[in-house]
């Protein structure tokens, strides 16, 4: 199950050895951006960030206190990680990391959201780029149109949505349920 989510979540023990990781994670770890693993240890690429993690863990094992760490390296983007105890197995104390997304909604579950709202490839373009971030502006310069044509495509945006503002509509996507791209997903596959 923890694989149809898309946040990456990782089983730590006390002395943040990796136990387990959902899809999410692995990719995650694949591509070391914000994490990897040495030694069968987690390691967060800020020295600073892995110190205050690593403190949540034993917090969260030690005493059953849920955590929370704004990571501040560089690579973070103002990610953050939700660390919450668990009873793992023969009793043994571990702690979940639940890491914040890349983005705010997931791509295969933006895409159903504008086929839904029968959205044109251009709004979906603009969509995709609300969502990571970028301004009316930078999604102009992103796809060498004009300010005026990103603003008439959102406003077709918030007309087809039911959206009042372009806010309204991020938080609608925010909270789309997160479906995950059958491909990726390895393993058997249903007939």
């Amino acid at each position: 199950m923890a694989d149809e989510v898309d946040y990456p979540m990782v089983l730590v023990s006390c002395d943040m050895q990796l136990l387990q990781a959902n899809r999410a994670a692995r990719r995650g770890l694949e591509d070391g951006i914000a994490f990897s693993v040495s030694c069968a240890e987690l390691q967060l690429r800020c020295r600073v960030d892995h110190a205050s993690l690593a403190a949540a863990v034993h917090t969260a094992c030690s005493r059953g206190l849920r955590g929370y760490v704004q990571l501040t390296g560089a690579d973070s983007a103002g990610a953050a990680v939700a660390v919450v105890p668990q009873r793992g197995l023969e009793g043994t104390d571990v702690a979940l990391l639940t890491f914040s997304r890349a983005q705010l909604c997931e791509t295969l579950s933006m895409h159903a959201f504008a086929r839904h709202h029968a959205l044109t490839a251009g709004e979906t373009r603009v969509l995709e780029a609300l969502c990571s971030g970028h301004s009316a502006p930078a999604i102009a310069r992103r796809h060498g149109v004009a300010v005026t044509t990103v603003r008439t495509q959102l406003t077709s945006l918030r007309a087809k949505t039911g959206a009042k503002t372009v806010n309204d509509l991020l938080r609608t996507v925010a909270r789309l349920p997160p479906m995950v791209n059958v491909l990726q997903r390895g393993g058997p596959q249903p007939s």
